[in-house]
């Protein structure tokens, strides 16, 4: 009875989702009671592809011709990212990408001086932004009156605090408050307690809620997620608290300016407790009713393969906050090192993430190995099916053991399970769905230096062994990540041993193997 009254307790304030999801599936979506229709599918383009000449020339047709192709595939809401620590236009509040810049020197001046010898092509994206604005061509408008033209919905994305080449102190991205107060830098970015810190990026948040039509506001926290120094985080939340209140006050302004709602999202780490230990509390935000979309990310280093969307919702329970998993185009076994995504790769953790209770799909970095290397009917049918359900759980999917970052320490499990070295290990992959009628699912494993059969089990099921074969999804792919990957074992999973949501792998072996990769595919 205590129990119960405990756990009735906790409930109200969703911390009982949180205990379920650690100790075991809490209830997911599932197939048969996921939303019908079509959901929410986020593109967010970065301030500097464009400006790279990825999608044609550096004109303004080019933007038209890019927000054209991407709203033909059905995408809803175009995040358009405009600042890194400088800004894509002309900015009254910060300084722009080629403030400094003379277009009458050559590329030996000072502007330039610290960039790496390596990387002297990135002065083609200085010159660009300033030829683009030299065209009377605002980049963040004319981006904004094309989508409204494809009836898609414009934001604005701003990094909260973007620490590219923090090795290089005079590298031309930095702005003059990075620059000049190198007491305040973090191992990325600036120190956020430091009310300057705060008041500077509150600048441009209100100058484009003042200056452009938009749908919505991101605030990305995750491009880069570190805000406060180490042991400060605790009141560094609060701090950031009152920081979303003073953007949700701006936003309200917008909204009155324009006439519409102007929506405010978060982008944070995938895992709720650990965004909370980073003085990222989008819990607490969403429960003071200051946004209307978070977005759990995983970083750069790799995606999430198990994103605990349905602890996110237990959370939100009462809100009326939409959910959505971003992924970026990075896949990390945590043995394997980075390594570009293939559709299935990505196919899968979307389809696991809406089982468990995203209400949106959230598109990041796809201008790198999706749109430049996969075919080009892969990433547009990847960004067809994103919003719908049954076509994501039609195609071929994987399921693989990642890596977990960010990180905060001491919080339950590890970051990383693999590379695991023993006689007997044990590897929990969920799968979203059990497959289709039709479909095949096998376990895939990379076993470096042992090419005989293992004892693989799934959920105490025997798997026959299939032996080893090359993996033809990365070959597709066209990333050159098949170059340096091994073949894999290839064990077959009998068709009534699948169970939606979590399934158990087991691994034995006489002697120690070492186990670089472990997944699950259905076919």
């Amino acid at each position: 009875m205590h129990n119960r009254h405990l756990l009735k307790s906790l409930s109200k304030t969703g911390l009982a989702f949180m205990i379920l999801a650690l100790v075991g599936d809490a209830r997911p979506v599932g197939a048969e009671s996921a939303p019908p229709g079509r959901v929410r599918v986020i593109y967010n383009l970065d301030c500097s592809e464009f400006f790279i000449g990825t999608f044609g020339p550096i004109v303004p047709e080019t933007i038209d011709k890019f927000v054209d192709e991407h709203a033909a595939t059905g995408i809803t809401d175009l995040f358009i990212n405009v600042n890194a620590q400088r800004t894509n236009y002309r900015s009254d509040v910060w300084e722009a990408f080629w403030d400094g810049y003379d277009p009458t020197l050559p590329d030996e001046q000072p502007f330039f001086e610290g960039l790496d010898p390596k990387r002297r092509f990135e002065t083609a994206w200085f010159k660009a932004t300033l030829a683009l604005h030299k065209m009377g061509c605002d980049y963040p408008q004319r981006m904004i009156d094309r989508v409204r033209h494809n009836k898609v919905k414009p934001w604005i994305s701003l990094r909260m605090n973007d620490g590219h080449n923090p090795h290089s102190p005079n590298h031309p991205g930095h702005n003059s408050l990075w620059k000049s107060h190198p007491e305040w830098r973090l191992a990325y970015g600036l120190d956020y307690e430091q009310k300057e810190v705060r008041e500077y990026y509150l600048k441009l948040v209100r100058e484009v809620c003042s200056r452009y039509d938009i749908d919505g506001l991101e605030l990305d926290f995750l491009r880069f997620w570190l805000y406060f120094r180490p042991g400060r985080e605790h009141e560094g939340a609060k701090l950031m608290t009152a920081f979303v209140e003073e953007v949700r006050e701006a936003t309200r302004e917008a909204a009155k300016r324009l006439g519409h709602p102007v929506e405010l999202a978060v982008r944070v780490p995938t895992r709720p407790w650990i965004a909370r230990r980073h003085g990222l509390d989008a819990i607490a935000w969403a429960k003071a009713g200051l946004v209307d979309l978070i977005v759990a990310t995983p970083w750069f280093a790799s995606i999430d393969g198990d994103a605990p969307m349905e602890t996110w919702k237990g959370l939100l329970a009462g809100t009326d906050v939409t959910l959505a998993l971003s992924l970026d185009t990075g896949i990390d076994s945590g043995a394997s090192g980075r390594q570009p995504m293939t559709h299935e790769e990505m196919r899968g953790v979307y389809l696991s993430a809406r089982y468990r209770g995203a209400d949106a799909i959230y598109f990041f970095n796809q201008f790198l190995s999706p749109y430049q290397s996969w075919p080009r009917e892969d990433h547009d049918r990847l960004l067809r099916d994103a919003g719908s359900y049954p076509a994501l759980r039609s195609g071929p999917r994987r399921h693989s053991v990642t890596l977990i970052s960010p990180w905060a320490a001491g919080e339950p499990g590890n970051a990383r399970v693999l590379p695991y070295t023993g006689t007997s290990g044990v590897f929990r992959i969920h799968i979203g769905p059990k497959p289709l009628p039709g479909q095949g699912a096998r376990v895939e494993l990379v076993v470096p230096d042992h090419e005989g059969p293992l004892d693989v089990r799934l959920n105490g099921a025997p798997c026959p062994w299939s032996g080893l074969a090359e993996p033809d999804h990365i070959k597709a792919s066209r990333t050159g990540r098949a170059k340096g990957e091994r073949q894999r074992h290839i064990y077959k999973v009998p068709a009534d041993a699948l169970s939606d949501g979590y399934n158990l792998i087991e691994v034995k072996s006489e002697k120690d193997v070492k186990i670089t990769w472990v997944e699950i595919s259905v076919q």
